[in-house]
């Protein structure tokens, strides 16, 4: 991601958001899977847990991210995404 494009990103969603976002894409394996707590992600990204969970909130809300179960999550229809 580039510099600008961070920047926009930054704007719209705001730097905690997208920070995210950010660690979830980068942490998920091929298949879209992550397995990680609310509280790692706090303290891997220094977000506050209300920012950590309206994220994945706002992820759900756009039908691209799920909880499978507590603490598994899955990015949904990657392969649609990536030909977008």
């Amino acid at each position: 991601m580039t510099e600008l494009e961070r920047e926009i990103f930054g704007q719209i969603l705001g730097e905690k958001k997208m920070e995210i976002i950010l660690f979830l894409a980068q942490n998920a394996d091929e298949n879209g899977f992550i397995s990680v707590k609310i509280s790692d992600i706090c303290e891997r990204t220094d977000a506050s847990k209300p920012t950590a969970i309206e994220t994945i909130k706002l992820l759900e809300s756009r039908k691209i991210f799920e909880r499978v179960k507590n603490g598994i999550y899955r990015f949904k229809n990657l392969k649609e995404l990536e030909k977008k």
